[in-house]
């Protein structure tokens, strides 16, 4: 492992301040690796995150400082018209979900003053119906953002093109692998508009939700995916709030799968839908000695993976009830680790496995990344002589030159 960055050593200051946050001994920090099987280990990394992520910095969140996904290259797939001109006038680059792209069923992205947006899903996915409060016209956004050192490897590598990704890959065993202190965060908003009666303002009176105005337009932070290159297969972490306007089917496992939080909550197995857990006292100072908006104390983590299978062999689901849904994904077929699998580049336009991400037809959704009934390992490149972008759809969408 090379040397600690300067920005893990700020967050191992930041979190020895709230030593007390841990059990047992000293705080941990994000450049100390979760332990693999542990619940609670990787519950506690989850929130150190999340934390970070959330920590306010200059007048904004702190992941709200980092690089978003458009700003590394504006001609990637999916970024908004104003992407090159972003900077200049200071707008945030609120843009539709690859993921809802996706498919035959893609569906095409709409605006929202000015910023382009997807449907919400307003009729059933699989069978299961949205929430009854959305509106016909229900939109909503996402954010993609990466820290700094993993700005740095893209950008100095010129990994900003496919092509510059394979000139890279080429002389690194046909493979790309990010350093060990990069983080993505991806943001999902929705505006006020999405909802009636009841809905939400800015700023959110009843506390629950964390809104912010982007762009002239009222949003809530509806649904929050982290992920770490801590470990080789990434550490995969997905937040939402206990909100009954915007969640409401949160740890729905008929959906995609029940929360699970044995260290950020005072429960230490599985709960369902319409159930919300006690924060855990452990949690609730880490918050306030990070500075967090009190609105924070209102979301939870659902789950973690660091896995595809459990020690039984049984696929590890994880899926957020506002993400994946409103991107069109089926019932019990929502997992981080086995989605980002599937990041390969053949060298084509056009590629199964490229852009848009997910798993091809015949090959799995969750648990290993295999076309095979029975797999005990993962089967990936779906198309042979691929290389390998460490699990990262960011890379794919990314264009040709």
């Amino acid at each position: 492992m090379r040397k600690r960055s300067t920005l893990s050593a700020l967050v191992g200051l930041m979190f020895a301040a709230a030593a007390g946050a841990a059990e047992p001994g000293a705080a941990p920090t994000l450049a100390e690796k979760p332990t693999v099987g542990d619940a609670a280990a990787q519950a506690q990394f989850a929130w150190l995150l999340f934390v970070h992520a959330m920590k306010p910095s200059n007048g904004a969140l702190t992941f709200e400082t980092w690089t978003e996904q458009c700003q590394i290259n504006p001609a990637m797939a999916g970024c908004p018209a104003q992407a090159a001109t972003a900077g200049a006038t200071k707008r945030r680059l609120l843009h539709g979900s690859a993921l809802a792209h996706r498919g035959a069923k893609a569906k095409v992205a709409t605006s929202d003053n000015g910023v382009e947006c997807n449907p919400m899903s307003t009729s059933p996915v699989g069978g299961y119906p949205p929430p009854g409060n959305v509106t016909a016209t229900a939109q909503f956004c996402e954010e993609v953002y990466v820290n700094p050192p993993e700005r740095d490897f893209v950008v100095q590598n010129q990994l900003t093109t496919l092509t510059g990704q394979s000139t890279y890959a080429k002389a690194h065993g046909n493979a790309i692998t990010f350093p060990w202190d990069a983080i993505e965060v991806k943001a999902d908003w929705v505006p006020t508009s999405s909802f009636a009666n009841p809905t939400f303002t800015c700023p959110d009176t009843s506390g629950k939700l964390y809104t912010e105005t982007i762009n002239g337009t009222c949003y809530a932070l509806v649904g929050v995916h982290i992920s770490s290159k801590i470990l080789p297969d990434w550490v995969w972490a997905t937040f939402e709030p206990a909100s009954d306007i915007t969640n409401p089917n949160r740890c729905d496992p008929t959906l995609y799968d029940t929360c699970f939080d044995p260290w950020g909550t005072t429960s230490s197995a599985p709960y369902g839908k319409g159930k919300t857990v006690p924060q855990s006292p452990q949690l609730a100072q880490l918050m306030k000695a990070a500075g967090l908006p009190a609105a924070f104390n209102n979301y939870y983590l659902t789950g973690v993976q660091t896995q595809f299978v459990d020690a039984g062999g049984k696929p590890i689901p994880l899926g957020n009830s506002f993400v994946e849904f409103n991107a069109g994904v089926s019932l019990g077929h929502a997992s981080c680790i086995t989605c980002h699998k599937y990041a390969y580049f053949d060298g084509k336009p056009v590629s199964p496995e490229n852009n848009f991400g997910g798993p091809p037809a015949g090959w799995a959704p969750v648990g290993y990344a295999c076309n095979k009934p029975g797999a005990t390992g993962n089967c990936t490149p779906v198309t042979p002589g691929s290389i390998a972008q460490d699990f990262s759809w960011m890379l794919g969408l990314l264009p040709v030159k």
